[in-house]
């Protein structure tokens, strides 16, 4: 009865002292100097006109508190003619008017002061200052110091504040030793070697600690010890501990029981046959360590098996059951749902792109089956249009059961054309200038910008110390909206070797059609050829012009992932250009070529395989020309020797063979991203005059790099080869440099 009573006398106090809604008259502002009155009133939600909300105005009062400018904030109401005043009164923190580090050698003033954040006229805020020592505190880890000290104090004198920052930068950290406890099953020996950071050891080993990189390191020994069937191990404790001018880590690990494989079970509407998901699995023999990595694996494969057949909600769950005294049984319980099938393709993002260039790449029509593994050679062929920033392809939901729209979403590139001017160098070219103009989404449909057809236009200009001319090339990839390709080419070119030079001028028109995992080309070519310059006896007589008229056809297989990064698959071609005869001209040979690339990935790295094989005979009274014979040596053929200088030779001059055989074995290995890898290669090969003669081959090994850019067409290519099968006078090794300039 007193409570209820009391909360009735609440509501009539309350009653009394606005016995209605009141609007608020006026609010205003008292004791701010440098912070504007606009910007405080825009903090607030009691404005005039709103009606009064004292809930409203603490709030208010809250976030003005909360802006750091203000040491005290205060307010007032009045109610006066049915409206309410508001004061608000405020005191302001002093100005900063000067601000000094004491105590930093290492990291300099200037980039201190950009770290703090804080400059001389503004108003002292507590929390900002504490940000920005935090930021000094993480460059200072950055920079290798560890245990340093940061602190700040402030002297207020006639209304204005002095700042200092005290530092005390201790040492720059060294690892002198790395002590683990309770490892029982892998030596401390082991567990170093997962680690990045080291103990120091000069001249070898810096030693150098960087806390991001000791927290990624323990995360690996956990790592290390679920892999090997330590499935509840754990790092309990890591310790800094300073020993002078260096550090000691000190690592305690609780590693528990050792668990292995049991049996595997598979439950629920399966589908498929069970040898069938069985083969799926890396995990999988009964007694082996149990591995939480191939573990998770085993479930991703699974799941990935049924995506790909247009289970697109199938869910697998593991469930494990321990066997003492050290098995885990798993039983794979599926779940499938339904197949889905393909709606709609929506293609999203292209402003510039035609739908039909995105649509042509995607594997997918509406009416296919859902499946995860045409989504991945979709994307991979739209990354290798290399007109998209961002690529994302996903199903959405539609209102029909079974049925999902296939979304392909872009993000076009600023551009797709490139006007270069620059130069370069290669180990066959040696320097050279080139301007080029290429336009890779072109379309002679779309005046005035003539872009979005995924067409390609380029004009290449090159002046070198080797070779000089232009090529003009124009490709339609997609002829008569059909998976024909279709182009011309205009060319002259002028080269410079150092025993003879030659000029060509020509052109051709290509076409050719594209299968899944095949295509047939041809290549209509006519061209004149001067011979001159020529310091080769034997080739003396060959000097003058020739025509050449040749019908090239090109077979090409390719089961590959992707043709700009491939990791996967094989991508094979063979070419046979038969030349004079039917054609006319004054060169008659049959030229037949073969080359066999093979990709495989091993986790990060990935092996390459590529075969060279050709061939050249002529059926006329004219000889092969040198300009059209094989030589060996260098990038394409067996690094370690110079360019051109394997094979028949006359008075030491090259002059070429009509058979070539050339094999590398290449291991690649990413350095940074998609941009920078790194190989190691053994090459063979050589040129001979006749397949009878066939033997004797020259061998290299080396090591190098591959960058990759958008500029050119295949990655810059730097090799340092040895040479195996040197004879008197060739140099031990050679570096090759190849930049690719194709068109």
């Amino acid at each position: 009865m007193i409570r209820l009573l009391l909360i009735l006398l609440s509501l009539l106090i309350s009653f009394q002292i606005f016995p209605f809604s009141l609007k608020i008259g006026k609010v205003e502002i008292f004791g701010n100097r440098k912070v504007s009155k606009q910007k405080i009133l825009l903090l607030l939600k009691s404005r005039p006109g709103a009606e009064y909300n004292e809930e409203f105005l603490k709030e208010d009062i809250k976030r003005i508190s909360q802006t750091g400018y203000f040491s005290s904030v205060s307010y007032q109401i009045e109610e006066k003619e049915g409206k309410v005043f508001i004061k608000i009164f405020l005191k302001e923190n002093p100005v900063i008017e000067r601000i000094k580090f004491k105590g930093n050698r290492y990291i300099r003033e200037k980039r201190l002061r950009d770290l703090l954040g804080i400059k001389e006229g503004e108003i002292f805020r507590v929390q900002k200052v504490k940000e920005g020592i935090e930021k000094i505190k993480k460059e200072y880890e950055k920079e290798n110091f560890l245990f340093t000290d940061i602190d700040y104090e402030k002297e207020i004198k006639d209304g204005k504040l002095y700042l200092t920052v005290k530092i005390k930068e201790g040492f720059r950290a060294y690892v002198g030793k790395i002590i683990f406890e309770g490892n029982k099953h892998f030596s401390s020996r082991k567990l170093k070697k997962l680690m990045k950071i080291k103990e120091r050891k000069m001249p070898f080993r810096k030693g150098s600690f960087k806390k991001e990189i000791f927290e990624k390191d323990l995360e690996k020994i956990k790592e290390f010890y679920h892999r090997n069937g330590f499935l509840q191990a754990e790092i309990v404790d890591a310790k800094i501990i300073p020993a002078g001018k260096r550090i000691n880590l000190k690592i305690k690990i609780f590693e528990g029981k050792r668990y292995y494989l049991g049996k595997i079970y598979f439950k629920g509407k399966k589908i498929f046959d069970e040898k069938v998901l069985r083969g799926l699995l890396v995990l999988k023999n009964e007694g082996e360590v149990f591995d939480e990595e191939k573990s998770n694996m085993n479930l991703k494969k699974i799941e990935e098996f049924y995506f790909d057949r247009g289970y697109i909600k199938a869910k697998v769950v593991p469930i494990p059951e321990i066997v003492p005294p050290s098995k885990i049984n798993i039983t794979y319980l599926i779940k499938p749902g339904n197949i889905f099938y393909i709606k709609e393709v929506k293609i999203k993002g292209n402003t510039k792109t035609k739908d039909k260039v995105i649509r042509r790449e995607i594997e997918l029509l509406p009416g296919d089956k859902f499946s995860g593994k045409k989504i991945k050679e979709s994307f991979n062929n739209l990354r290798d249009l290399n007109y998209f920033e961002v690529i994302n392809i996903y199903p959405e939901s539609t209102d029909e059961p079974n049925m999902v729209n296939l979304v392909v979403e872009v993000k076009e590139k600023e551009k797709t054309g490139l006007f270069m001017i620059g130069g370069g160098y290669s180990s066959i070219e040696k320097l050279c200038g080139f301007v080029s103009i290429e336009q890779s989404n072109f379309d002679f449909t779309n005046p005035p910008s003539f872009v979005g057809g995924g067409q390609n236009l380029k004009l290449w200009v090159q002046v070198g110390s080797k070779s000089s001319g232009f090529n003009l090339s124009f490709t339609e990839p997609y002829f008569l909206d059909k998976p024909v390709w279709f182009g011309p080419d205009i060319y002259n070119f002028t080269t410079s070797w150092e025993d003879y030079s030659e000029k060509r001028f020509g052109g051709d028109i290509r076409i050719g059609r594209r299968w899944k995992n095949f295509s047939i080309g041809f290549k209509a070519l006519s061209e004149s050829v001067k011979l001159f310059d020529v310091e080769i006896p034997s080739i003396v007589s060959e000097e003058g012009k020739r025509r050449k008229n040749s019908l090239t056809t090109t077979f090409n297989f390719f089961k590959i992932d992707s043709l700009r990064f491939p990791t996967k698959g094989v991508n094979t071609e063979i070419s046979l250009e038969y030349a004079g005869g039917i054609f006319g001209g004054d060169l008659n040979f049959i030229k037949t070529t073969f080359e066999g690339n093979y990709y495989h990935p091993f986790k990060k790295l990935i092996f390459h395989s590529k075969t060279y094989l050709g061939s050249i005979h002529n059926f006329g009274d004219v000889d092969i020309p040198i300009y059209e014979r094989f030589f060996g040596g260098g990038i394409g053929t067996v690094r370690g020797y110079e360019e051109r200088s394997l094979g028949p030779k006359e008075d030491g001059y090259p002059i070429g063979g009509n058979v070539i055989f050339a094999q590398s074995l290449e291991l690649f290995y990413p350095i940074y991203k998609d941009v920078l890898k790194g190989v190691v290669f053994f090459d063979a090969g050589n040129v001979w005059k006749k397949w009878k003669e066939f033997g004797s081959l020259k061998k290299g090994v080396g090591a190098g790099l591959r960058i990759y850019t958008p500029i050119f067409s295949a990655p810059i290519q730097i090799d340092y080869g040895f040479a195996l099968d040197r004879e008197p006078g060739q140099d031990r090794g050679r570096l090759h440099i190849g930049m690719s300039f194709g068109f």
